[in-house]
This record gives structure tokens, sequence and C-alpha cells, in this order.
């Protein structure tokens, strides 16, 4: 829908219910000045699950750690690059081997789908908000498609608001 007609109030309308079920609401904002830098939402959106995690008591933050450094073994650091405040949560990880670009890809999807299992359960499913979809970059729309198509992520719920009037049928994200 055009600017101003409500998209994002009518999601964030989401949030109550959902964190009345102890799960979590997180949002990111595409800018269209900021197009250059890849998966900028989307590392807002983590950003905040990591602020939101790190704010549980102690015992709490020490299951997450745990969970989530089994569930990325030795790449943690991959995860890192996009989502800074995750060191916060499971601290300082070592660099990964570099290897082929499509190789590198691969690993990065697998290690995020891990997290994305482990963050996104029964107990606390997540919904994931990605406004203004038509400023998106390339990247962040294949990591999104990556998210949305693992059958394995039963607890997760993406939503993406976009302005339809400035999406054309030949644009990546109507491509996505």
């Amino acid at each position: 829908g055009y600017s101003g007609v409500g998209k994002s109030s009518l999601v964030n309308e989401v949030h109550k219910p959902i964190t009345q079920k102890r799960g979590h609401f997180v949002a990111g904002k595409y800018d269209q000045y900021q197009r250059s830098i890849p998966y900028s939402a989307i590392t807002s959106a983590f950003n905040q699950l990591c602020d939101y995690l790190l704010k549980e008591p102690a015992d709490q933050v020490a299951r997450w750690r745990t969970q989530i450094l089994q569930a990325v073994g030795n790449s943690g650091q991959v995860l890192i690059e996009v989502i800074p405040e995750l060191a916060k949560l499971i601290g300082e990880q070592p660099p990964v081997p570099e290897v082929h670009p499509q190789a590198a890809q691969n690993r990065f999807n697998i290690v995020l789908q891990n997290f994305i299992q482990v963050v996104s359960h029964q107990d606390y499913p997540l919904v994931l908000f990605i406004d203004d979809l038509q400023w998106a970059d390339l990247p962040s729309l294949e990591m999104l498609k990556v998210l949305m198509t693992d059958a394995q992520s039963r607890y997760l719920l993406v939503i993406g608001a976009y302005r339809d009037n400035e999406v054309h049928p030949a644009h990546p994200l109507v491509m996505t």
C-alpha cells in the first residue's frame, strides 16, 4: 500500500499477543538512502532480538548462550558479522576459514537457519517484521527467502510490508 495507509500500524498490533505468549517481536526497516548496506533492516531486527535475550534472567541468558553456541558450532563469527549484538550473547568467536564464495554463502545460510531454529520454537515464537521491502538489497531478499523456505523453522513468522506503487513486475522483491 501507499505510504501512510497504516501498514506498519496494523502489523505492530501483532506485537501485543506475541509478547503476551512469551514470544519475541522484532522489526527492521529499509531506508531508500541506505540501499548499499546489505542486511540493514534484518541486522537491526536481530540485534533487537539479542538485546531482548540479554535482558532475561541470568540462567535463561546462559541457556540461550549454550543453545546458540551448539547451533552455530565453530561458525558463529559469520553471524556476528551480520548481527554484531550476538557477540554480547555468545562471546567473541574464532575466525572462520576462507572458502569459495558459494561455499561461504551456503555456510552462512546453514548457520542462520540453525540460529533461527534455536531462537524461534514453540515456547518462544518469533515474529520478524520487515518494513519498506521495496528498498531491500538483494542479499537481504535472498536471506529472507532462505528463512521463509526453511521447513524446520516452524515457529518463525516473517511479515513484510512494502509500497506496491513503487514495485514493478521486474522488481527484485517481486522476483524473490
